[in-house]
């Protein structure tokens, strides 16, 4: 079971800098550059040009410098490593950019017409309606704003309701609709911040998911090397590398029951190096692990068709099981490997047969029937051998049988 763990609190706060002036940066800069525009259209029959550009011309500056700042803030990542900073400055600028809409306000007040001053006011309302939308991902955020675009057009108002015959009601609907939006993005906030949270901890939990699946593949791998490998201790010879004597019977058994299928001829060569303890006693145990080695080698060279299996069946015996070969076709394979053994013309002393390593082959061919198990062929092949070793070694007797009973009887 995974633990679902909680976005930490500074790496949530980090998250809703990140979103708000991804989504924020676009929207702050559109909604308040088409109100400004709209509110200088409103103006321009009533205000001088020049106080009319000259605050077009700052407001789009400040907004041009928030939307830089944020920029910069997502380039540099400075929302993850100065968080705190990152903060600040948004919420200044957002405080900012709502007390220039309400000083607009109530320097219009005075000197543009009642239906024109209401027209700009349902503007600026509009403008901090929408930024719920796009702001609230922070909440101090909007409610900066929000205190610095309406707060003070409701105060004013209500200061100067003997002025005008709605400013008192203006001001305590802008009070009371300051109120409504507080509560409002509140709850969006809170909306926003939970599903940040759960999102953050579904990647975390499906990353946690992906490490564990990967490292389960990285443990089945490790599992299945290991199989690997204790299957090859179980059936690979250590010192030559060849099959052991249960790697051969395996093989065996599997081979004589295809032959039987295929009614196909089945040879065992059973050899054994001539004199090997006493090559052993004159040169050592390590020399004659140097011998069963090139002997290994010069077993596996000769055979070479597919299916032909080479191992040491204990000691200094060798076995190779040959599929499908007759009597003749495993005499051929024997000779060519007495051949091979005396071009190697390893040195042996002791030998009374040869100065060089040679060996006694056995060779055992049957056609096995429904009674025939490999013991009984391997026993078919160690006659052989014991034959081969009776008439003075170096040589190559073969023993061959149609059927199992015959096997037996050898």
């Amino acid at each position: 079971m995974i633990y679902q763990r909680h976005i930490p609190r500074e790496e949530l706060f980090s998250a809703q800098l990140e979103m708000l002036m991804q989504n924020g940066q676009l929207g702050t800069v559109v909604a308040n550059t088409v109100g400004m525009v709209a509110s200088m259209a409103i103006f321009w029959p009533f205000v001088d040009f020049t106080s009319i550009m000259l605050w077009g011309a700052a407001f789009l500056i400040l907004l041009l410098l928030r939307s830089l700042q944020m920029s910069n803030a997502l380039v540099n990542h400075s929302y993850r490593t100065h968080p705190k900073s990152v903060y600040w400055k948004l919420i200044l600028g957002s405080a900012a950019t709502g007390l220039v809409w309400a000083s607009a306000y109530i320097f219009a007040a005075t000197r543009v017409p009642i239906t024109m001053q209401y027209t700009f006011l349902l503007l600026i309302v509009m403008i901090t309606a929408i930024s719920v939308g796009f702001s609230v991902i922070i909440r101090e955020y909007f409610i900066a704003f929000l205190i610095g675009a309406l707060w003070p057009i409701a105060w004013w108002s209500l200061v100067h309701y003997w002025q005008q015959p709605y400013n008192l009601l203006i001001g305590l609907v802008l009070l009371a609709f300051t109120a409504v939006l507080v509560v409002i993005c509140d709850r969006v906030h809170r909306t926003f911040r939970n599903m940040l949270a759960l999102n953050w901890e579904r990647e975390t939990m499906a990353r946690e998911l992906g490490d564990m699946a990967g490292s389960l593949r990285d443990r089945n791998r490790q599992l299945r090397d290991a199989r690997r490998q204790l299957t090859d201790l179980a059936n690979i010879d250590e010192l030559t590398g060849l099959g052991n004597r249960r790697m051969v019977n395996t093989a065996l058994k599997a081979e004589i029951n295809r032959a039987r299928r295929t009614a196909t001829p089945l040879s065992v060569i059973l050899l054994d190096v001539d004199y090997f303890k006493a090559y052993n006693d004159t040169y050592g145990h390590p020399a004659g692990d140097e011998v069963l080695q090139r002997l290994a080698d010069i077993m596996q060279n000769a055979t070479s068709r597919a299916g032909e299996v080479v191992g040491r069946y204990g000691g200094e015996e060798f076995i190779l099981v040959l599929p499908g070969s007759s009597s003749p076709s495993a005499m051929r394979i024997a000779e060519r490997l007495k051949d091979f053994i005396a071009e190697a013309a390893i040195p042996h002393g002791e030998s009374d047969v040869s100065p060089s390593i040679t060996v006694s082959q056995g060779i055992a061919t049957v056609e096995p029937d429904t009674e025939l198990m490999p013991a009984d062929l391997i026993k078919m092949a160690d006659k052989a051998l014991y034959k081969a070793k009776a008439s003075g070694r170096n040589a190559i007797v073969v023993e061959e049988s149609l059927s199992a009973p015959l096997a037996a009887e050898a």
